[in-house]
């Protein structure tokens, strides 16, 4: 099959259309107003090129997200104050430092819901559109991105490179601190109270503000533009519906693959949107062989990758679609790594439809191992003058070209 190139122009106009949805929406804070008037005009745009469109509200709980550094941070410090106490307060230490852990580990590591219920709700609304074969749908194909931005991450605003080692340090405190507090609380119930040193309570404090305090303010209330992460994919996800668009107008439709083009909400607070298109549509997911090739954070063309798994790497992903897209990638002149998500760097949309049954990867071009003073995502840097062209280039030519491909073959 010949490989089809959308051309220097094309990726310009990309990113001019991330611009123009910059300066007119700016920062899109979950279950913000900016966020819902962004997901209209992405819906005003698809009616122009797809059969049909659809917004979809739903219920989040932002908030629940935003408040992990705040609540380990004082779980953490709740925890040491009860440890000075001694005595029976030893208990309430250790209940206080495992409920934080659990807190943490639910919403950042798994993005699990079960806390959401004690926090505000807000509206966030998903928007899709789907482009129809000639004949008939024997397999859908889903281009996501998703539109929200995030809160600028302190860690990322002064001494980025030690943002990451900030991160474990706090870590390897919390957990030494649950250590200390398990020992406590057993010496406690056989009867051999307050045997832990004053000096180790005392060394935990003083490493707990230093770590572990900066956690509190880790999210700030300052807004990031999120040009890169994520509202540029949103863009190539509608570029992509106007190359199809027209390939139909000109005689050349998809043969037997609809093409959803879709654009999430609430991805920046545990893919709260991804997460309820995939369970409100999951009967129609599962009707056809359904594959989604999701993009995010699509800043350089060195750190083009391909996920194999997420969730921080709790979540396992395409590995037969991801080496499918590293094939087409190849032949176009292009090299992206094939890489799982470890703990701690994260998720993407990608894993929502990967956690019912659907094949999934998603296409990133940004270090997830490392953290430069270049960093950009998530802080106040996050513009179009700092997204590639180069990348998003690849990213259009590696996806259009793998929407067609997979519809060639399919008998």
């Amino acid at each position: 099959m010949e490989l089809n190139r959308v051309g220097r122009e094309t990726v310009l106009a990309t990113l001019r259309l991330t611009q123009s949805f910059l300066e007119r929406h700016g920062p899109r804070i979950a279950g913000t107003r900016q966020c819902l008037n962004a997901a209209d005009q992405i819906a005003e745009m698809l009616r122009v090129h797809c059969d049909k469109v659809a917004e979809e509200r739903f219920e989040m709980h932002p908030a629940s997200f935003w408040s992990v550094g705040k609540i380990v941070s004082v779980a953490y410090l709740l925890s040491i104050i009860f440890l000075f106490a001694g005595g029976s307060f030893v208990y309430l230490s250790f209940a206080v430092a495992l409920a934080g852990l659990i807190y943490g580990i639910v919403l950042y590591i798994f993005n699990g819901r079960v806390f959401d219920r004690f926090f505000p709700h807000a509206d966030g609304c998903n928007v899709y559109g789907s482009i129809e074969p000639a004949g008939e749908v024997k397999q859908q194909i889903i281009l996501s991105g998703h539109h929200d931005s995030p809160y600028v991450v302190s860690f990322l605003l002064n001494w980025k490179k030690l943002a990451r080692i900030r991160l474990v340090l706090a870590v390897i405190t919390y957990i030494v601190m649950l250590g200390v507090a398990i020992a406590a609380t057993l010496e406690t119930a056989v009867g051999s109270p307050d045997i832990i040193p004053i000096e180790v309570i005392a060394a935990l404090a003083g490493l707990g503000l230093i770590f572990v305090g900066p956690l509190y303010s880790a999210i700030t209330r300052l807004q990031s533009p999120g040009a890169g992460d994520n509202l540029n994919a949103t863009a190539m996800a509608i570029t992509a519906a106007v190359h199809f668009s027209l390939k139909r107008k000109k005689g050349a439709p998809l043969k037997h693959t609809r093409l959803v083009i879709l654009s999430t909400d609430g991805e920046e607070v545990g893919m709260r949107g991804a997460i309820d298109y995939a369970e409100r549509h999951k009967s129609e997911l599962l009707e056809v062989p359904t594959y989604v090739f999701n993009m995010d954070s699509v800043y350089t063309i060195k750190d083009l990758a391909l996920l194999t798994r997420d969730r921080n790497g709790t979540r396992k992903l395409s590995e037969h679609m991801a080496r499918e897209c590293h094939e087409i990638a190849a032949e176009l002149g292009y090299f992206p790594n094939i890489m799982p998500v470890s703990t701690g760097g994260g998720g993407t949309d990608a894993a929502a439809f990967a956690r019912i049954g659907v094949e999934a990867t998603s296409v990133i071009g940004v270090s997830i191992h490392s953290i430069g003073n270049d960093t950009v995502y998530h802080t106040p840097q996050d513009t179009v003058e700092n997204i590639e062209p180069e990348a998003v280039e690849a990213v259009l030519d590696m996806a259009i070209n793998y929407v067609m491909r997979k519809d060639e073959k399919v008998k």
